[in-house]
């Protein structure tokens, strides 16, 4: 036995009541810190704050003013008629109500638009009359994504007041339902998985004790890991939401471990003696296992995306809390025999047994069956995509994605696809208002492009009629009588006389479906060599998170694959077994690369993560398997290493596995998905280590003898 382990362990026994009320003191600490956490799944967070794109769009906003807009949905009942007297009247009283709220910028509505342009005061109304949309413009501000939440439920307030049916879409309508669904969901997952981990560990302990003690030790874990969280100020977002089901279930194997290594003690031996001697056995591999398993998280720190970032760092901080209060609540709880699991041979060891002794004596059927599988994965994933929808975040029965199918087919599209033209000179000359409207007309011409705005529609100037046939003095005169009789609506669609802003309704779509569309009509302008076209505000932040999805996943799997090997070289010494562990560890984050072609399931923000984070949980396995036995040879090495812990292994990749599954009922579909997917690796990698390690031990074996 390991001299520093055995050392380790009796420091931990002598001192456990101290230690654990060391890490008390500290719970104590990170539960105060937890008041302050609050949430925010806007787009902004997901870049570093100097990032160009980010800094471009405040430029944006301060220019214009913010370009998120909330559209209101309006429904009369059975009838009424918003085109009539009566209907104008109302929606010029809910107009000026709307105007009241804190927050909100301006308001537009069919009262607030002149008769003479009616093609936009067209479109806030339904063909039937039935239904009206009502535009609401929100504040610019550093403190208006805290004040977002509550400016919605006053909107709802305002027009429930009438009487009415309200509809709300929009990009901030999106971020506050996934705000609500990251805290609430937590939540309950977190419950959730409390619940089926307590219902598990009962039927593998069959002892209530030791399943207090281990929910315990990760449940402060939990708290530890979400206290730091909260205390350095980061906000809870929607790849994030997952981190305490994360810790709760991975830092369960831990306490598996150790319950069950002292459990099989000599019953003969002291209290003491027996709890000593079953800490050391596994201290050493759960050690590795932390380890490994913090620097699969550790290595996502190498994305670009903010979020990630977060997710890397504290599942890290998480592993590496589990592992210290594992050992110190389930050492203290093992000063007395009810903590102890009823351990006794298991259908699972028996199992687990088998199922290796199988694939040893037929090593090549069992690599050609990996293969085959493996040739499976690639076709998967070449079928694979890179995408992210803000509202496909939703299940489809979500009242905001039905909101916004209602409003699109009774209104029409709504999202504002906003670009920038800007002249070297002038851009109110002829030459320069002629190619914009020119180059307006095709795009609104395109099927995806429901409606364009600009400033040539606010100067009432026709789209069969060049405006360098008016003049460029008439251009200027109706300029400056808009100018003085509606700033705010110059203001948001020109800029010092040299730049327009242009603005198309789209439908809302993924940001992939988007990518392509800016490139469309970024080719469909044919502007002269002194003008200037960029795809501005909201979009250019939304099309770029796709490439960033892309970079992550490639940073991160090479960062942890390497990180990973390096420790796994320290651990075992031995280079036979790290390329042993290599197959094992891959394997399962490639087939689950390939089930998510095969089912159509993206690389979205979420699941961008789930090849670094899958390989750092699976190494656990496949280091208790491998981790070398003295005067053994790799072959003995892994089938005594099955016999003695292949049970607990399957235990504790079961749990996993349906620990996971708990984020399946998440409100966020990327998350259930995160979810499903690594409950899925969880039991492709026991069944790599059970199976294709013996194989290829059984293999490297005859190749050394011949």
């Amino acid at each position: 036995m390991n001299k520093l382990a055995q050392t380790s362990a009796e420091i931990l026994w002598r001192w456990r009541v101290l230690f654990a009320t060391g890490c008390l003191l500290v719970t104590i600490f990170a539960v105060t810190q937890l008041a302050s956490l609050t949430v925010s799944n806007s787009l902004e967070i997901w870049y570093p704050q100097d990032a160009a794109e980010l800094v471009n769009y405040r430029k944006f906003q301060q220019t214009y003013g913010n370009d998120e807009v909330v559209v209101v949905a309006v429904s009369s009942s059975a009838g009424a008629d918003f085109n009539d007297e009566a209907g104008i009247e109302l929606i010029g009283e809910m107009t000026d109500r709307l105007l009241e709220i804190a927050g909100v910028a301006t308001v537009t509505s069919v009262v607030t638009v002149p008769e003479s342009l009616a093609e936009a005061r067209g479109r806030l109304l339904s063909g039937d009359g039935t239904t009206t949309a009502i535009i609401v413009q929100m504040m610019a501000g550093d403190e208006f994504e805290v004040r977002r939440h509550q400016i919605l439920l006053d909107i709802n307030t305002a027009i429930d007041s009438f009487g009415f049916d309200s509809r709300l879409a929009g990009f901030g309508v999106v971020y506050d339902g996934l705000n609500e669904a990251s805290t609430t969901g937590a939540a309950t997952l977190l419950l959730l998985a409390h619940s089926l981990m307590f219902v598990l560990l009962l039927l593998f302990f069959r002892r209530p004790v030791p399943v207090l003690v281990t929910l315990l030790a990760v449940g402060i874990a939990t708290l530890w890991t979400m206290g730091l969280y909260a205390g350095l100020g980061r906000q809870l977002n929607m790849v994030t939401m997952a981190l305490p089901t994360l810790v709760l279930v991975i830092g369960i194997a831990d306490c598996v471990h150790l319950l069950r290594s002292v459990a099989r003690q000599d019953s003969s031996g002291s209290r003491q003696d027996r709890v000593i001697s079953g800490v050391a056995q596994v201290l050493g591999p759960c050690f590795v296992t932390s380890i490994t398993t913090a620097a699969g998280f550790l290595a996502l720190t190498t994305s670009s995306l903010p979020v990630v970032q977060d997710l890397g760092l504290f599942g890290a901080v998480g592993m590496l809390a589990a592992f210290v209060t594992a050992f110190v609540f389930c050492t203290l709880g093992l000063s007395w025999q009810s903590c102890e699991p009823k351990i006794k041979q298991s259908r699972l060891d028996s199992l687990a047994r088998r199922l290796s002794k199988h694939a040893a004596d037929a090593p090549w059927r069992t690599v050609v069956a990996f293969a085959l599988l493996l040739i499976l994965a690639g076709f998967g994933m070449s079928r694979l995509e890179t995408d992210t929808n803000s509202i496909g975040y939703l299940q489809e029965s979500h009242k905001i994605r039905r909101d916004s199918d209602f409003i699109e087919s009774r209104i029409g599209p709504y999202v504002p696809l906003d670009f920038t033209i800007t002249a070297t000179d002038s851009i109110l000359s002829g030459e320069a208002l002629d190619a914009v409207q020119a180059w307006q007309v095709t795009v609104t011409a395109m099927d995806e492009v429901g409606w364009s705005w600009s400033l040539l529609d606010a100067l009432a100037v026709k789209r069969d009629e060049p405006p360098s046939l008016l003049g460029e003095s008439v251009i200027r005169t109706r300029f400056e009588r808009v100018r003085t009789f509606s700033p705010v609506t110059t203001a948001a669609m020109i800029s010092a006389d040299n730049e327009l802003r242009i603005s198309f309704g789209v439908p809302i779509m993924s940001a992939r479906t988007m990518q392509a569309l800016i490139g469309r009509i970024q080719n469909a302008a044919e502007l002269p060599d002194n003008l200037r076209l960029q795809p501005a505000g909201y979009s250019p932040l939304y099309t770029r998170i796709v490439d960033e999805i892309v970079r992550s996943q490639v940073q991160g799997f090479s960062a942890a694959i390497l990180l990973i090997l390096v420790l796994l070289g320290i651990a075992m010494r031995s280079t036979k077994r790290v390329l042993l562990a290599i197959p094992a560890n891959t394997i399962p984050v490639v087939l689950t690369l390939g089930l998510m072609g095969l089912t159509g399931i993206p690389l979205d923000v979420a699941t961008a993560t789930i090849a670094t984070v899958i390989l750092g949980l699976v190494v656990d396995d496949t280091v208790h398997i491998l981790r070398p036995a003295k005067g053994q040879g790799l072959e003995a090495t892994v089938m005594q290493a099955v016999d003695r812990s292949g049970g607990t292994l399957l235990l504790t990749s079961l749990v996993l596995a349906a620990g996971f599954l708990v984020l399946w009922f998440a409100q966020i579909r990327s998350i259930a998905w995160f979810g499903a997917l690594t409950s899925f690796a969880m039991l492709v990698a026991i069944a790599t280590d059970l199976l294709l390690l013996p194989a290829l031990a059984r293999l490297f074996g005859r190749f050394s003898r011949s």
